[in-house]
């Protein structure tokens, strides 16, 4: 069975089991005898093995199946649960992402059979080997005793029904045959196996007669072995044991000719015919199916009663109500919302240019209204599709922070709120490993030694927190400690050394303008370089992952209390409410979540600090920004005597961009200028207008 289609379905449901595996191993770190978990862990490891061997993966199923054993001993209260268990377990779970992470690039596993670690897995069970082996050892034996054993057809307890569902076939001229199938012992999904047969068998006779039936047989409420009758109106039964044979893990399948009279008795008349009456109607399809011709015949009876089965499974708990979708085809639909904006904008635009009016004006400004609540409704719809948890991201962290506890030799414990704030999934992609470094960078540099802690007051355990929030049209991502903060003084003298400053500059530099030298690239503060920090790429990296996202990170720091990291991020990079400007007949636009105010500022309110223009608004000062100065765009031949100024904000710092024309607020949709004009960070994208004329979008972060 080619099994590639599933691939995609495969890869997603792995990394689920792994991230589930994960966080229910923490849990039971904490929880050594909570059974709860315990049966959670051995359920995923289960699902995760049986995915593995229906893919074919034999290196990743040998893995999970060890692991399985483990958990069963677990659960069984043969092995208690430890710290060095536990450290093998997650050697397991690496492995395992090693795996996954091989088959995305390659769709193959590789060749690494990571023998160390089921060596380690093997030990934890040597002390009750002989116990864990125990309950297969009957199965065996009961599979390889004689012959006679092993025509289950015969032996089977038919029910009245049965039986003249028997002897109805061979009345109607048809053969009909008994088959028992012996499954392998390590077959993973028995069930998939057993209806495989059924569909294989199918292709020659009629399946009439189940043992288990259906039900049972899709619920896996069964052994190693099933059986069943089939009735042909000719033919052989060499082809039909062959075909089943084919089904791969299948061990032996056992068949013959059946006719009414070697049946066994019936036993349980009584109740048979209490049966009988019941299921009156199952008998007569059952009839009808075995009298037809295989060219009048367009349904099995398996066929019925499998759909029958599966409906019943219906009522059976949901674990999680989602539906993935392909990005791709989520930024089709997102295109096509797009280009429904487009329209509304030209409109709009028409509108506004219309004199007059007409009795069809009315119906025309209508018509606007209708549609601009049809893609304001649409824009929201796929928004919230796009719009994902950022737990998918962080849901990984409290695993690598005690890691980190153990490989640096501190007591440390993250703390997390805010996880299912949502965010735009392109932002979600891409905010993890910025994420993930500023963690590694409070367990590694910020928190102190137990020791030192202990001296300074503090709790042994160190603290790290991890917190989300919306603000506005931005999520607030919060990465902080309690350690020993930035020692401003320390990362002053490096810079001197580095030659970054003079020790002149140095003197007069603020927290703030210190702290920003750890932004630098290669400027690291670590001591010593490890597997954890110190090797020159650090939060510059983290910087222009943030920015390139349309976010920004800042710091606040206080020495021997610990350290905050802000990360703003935008919710949405596609569609924006945005300020139109103009500057000498060019148009641009301002995200207008980067505006904190509009202010009619007079020339003569306009002062120098170090030769730039300043304004005082409100008793802040604010850096003066000429747009056309910045853009080369010629200046206007008379000054004007009042100035309109945008001011724009980017974490604390504040700038005032002065602009010829507020053309009012719009939403637009963000189109990317390509390869071709990636020099220019001013410009972060352009839009197109309702009018059809090319806005360009500045980029604050930048200007500031």
């Amino acid at each position: 069975m080619d099994v590639s289609q599933y691939l995609e379905i495969f890869i997603d449901e792995t990394a689920e089991h792994i991230q589930n595996l994960s966080d229910n191993i923490m849990a039971l770190e904490n929880e050594p005898e909570d059974h709860d978990v315990i049966n959670e862990i051995f359920r995923a490891a289960h699902s995760l093995k049986g995915m593995a061997g229906t893919m074919g993966f034999k290196r990743m199923q040998h893995l999970t199946h060890d692991m399985e054993n483990v958990f069963q001993e677990v659960r069984n209260d043969k092995i208690k649960v430890t710290g060095d268990i536990i450290d093998v377990l997650f050697q397991c779970l690496d492995a395992i992402e090693g795996y996954l992470n091989i088959i995305k690039e390659t769709s193959d596993e590789g060749t690494n059979d990571n023998e160390a670690i089921i060596t380690a897995l093997n030990g934890i069970l040597a002390g009750d080997g002989a116990a864990a082996s125990a309950p297969a050892a009957p199965k065996e034996e009961k599979k390889k005793e004689d012959g006679a054993h092993r025509k289950k057809y015969l032996e089977l307890d038919l029910t009245a029904s049965d039986r003249d569902a028997i002897k109805l076939a061979e009345e109607s001229g048809r053969k009909v045959f008994g088959f028992t199938v012996y499954i392998q012992k390590d077959c993973l999904l028995k069930a998939a196996r057993a209806f495989l047969v059924f569909k294989a068998v199918e292709e020659f006779a009629d399946i009439f007669i189940y043992n288990p039936d259906t039900q049972d047989i899709e619920d896996e409420k069964f052994d190693l072995d099933f059986s069943f009758f089939a009735a042909v109106d000719n033919g052989e039964i060499e082809p039909i044991i062959e075909a089943a044979k084919v089904v791969s893990e299948i061990d032996e399948v056992i068949g013959e000719r059946v006719k009414y009279e070697m049946l066994a008795p019936a036993k349980k008349q009584e109740a048979d015919k209490e049966e009988e009456s019941q299921t009156a109607t199952q008998d007569e399809t059952r009839s009808t199916a075995l009298a037809r011709t295989p060219a009048t015949a367009p349904a099995k009876a398996d066929t019925a009663k499998a759909s029958a089965a599966k409906g019943k499974s219906v009522n059976k708990p949901v674990a999680n109500r989602t539906v993935r979708v392909d990005i791709e085809k989520l930024d089709a639909l997102m295109n096509q919302v797009s280009e429904l904006i487009i329209a509304k904008n030209s409109l709009i635009s028409l509108s506004t240019n219309e004199e007059g009016g007409s009795p069809s004006s009315q119906s025309f400004h209508d018509q606007i209204e209708y549609l601009e609540r049809i893609t304001t409704s649409l824009h929201e719809s796929v928004m919230k599709v796009r719009m994902v948890p950022i737990e998918s991201v962080v849901a990984k962290f409290p695993r690598m922070i005690r890691d980190l506890s153990r490989k640096l030799n501190k007591k440390m414990e993250l703390y997390m709120t805010g996880e299912d704030t949502e965010l735009d999934r392109t932002v979600v992609d891409q905010i993890g490993d910025p994420l993930q470094h500023l963690l590694r960078n409070s367990a590694d540099h910020g928190l102190e030694s137990a020791e030192l802690r202990l001296q300074r007051g503090k709790p042994e355990t160190g603290s790290i927190h991890l917190k989300a929030y919306q603000e506005g049209n931005n999520v607030i991502i919060e990465v902080g400690d309690d350690g020993n903060g930035i020692d401003t003084e320390t990362v002053r003298n490096k810079a001197i050394e580095r030659g970054i400053v003079t020790p002149e500059q140095a003197m007069n530099l603020t927290q703030k303008e210190i702290i920003d030298f750890l932004f630098m690239p290669s400027f690291s503060m670590a001591k010593k370089i490890t597997d954890v920090s110190g090797r020159g790429v650090g939060l510059d990296v983290v910087k222009s992952n943030i920015e390139a996202l349309g976010g920004d990170v800042e710091v606040k720091s206080r020495l021997g209390e610990g350290s905050r990291f802000i990360v703003r991020l935008p919710l949405t990079l596609a569609i924006i409410q945005a300020l139109l400007v103009e500057v000498r007949n060019e148009l641009f636009a301002i995200a207008l979540g980067s505006i904190t105010a509009i202010e009619d500022v007079a020339i003569s309110d306009i002062k120098y600090v170090q030769a730039e223009e300043v304004i005082n608004l409100r008793g802040t000062v604010v850096p003066l920004v000429r747009l056309n100065r910045i853009l080369d765009i010629e200046p206007p031949e008379e000054e004007p005597e009042n100035l309109t100024v945008v001011i724009v904000s980017k974490g604390e710092k504040q700038a005032g961009l002065i602009v010829d024309k507020l053309l009012g607020q719009q939403e637009i949709v963000i189109k990317s200028l390509g390869k071709f004009i990636s020099n220019s960070k001013i410009i972060s994208g352009a839009t197109i207008l309702g009018d059809g004329e090319i806005a360009l979008i500045l980029d604050v972060n930048t200007l500031m």
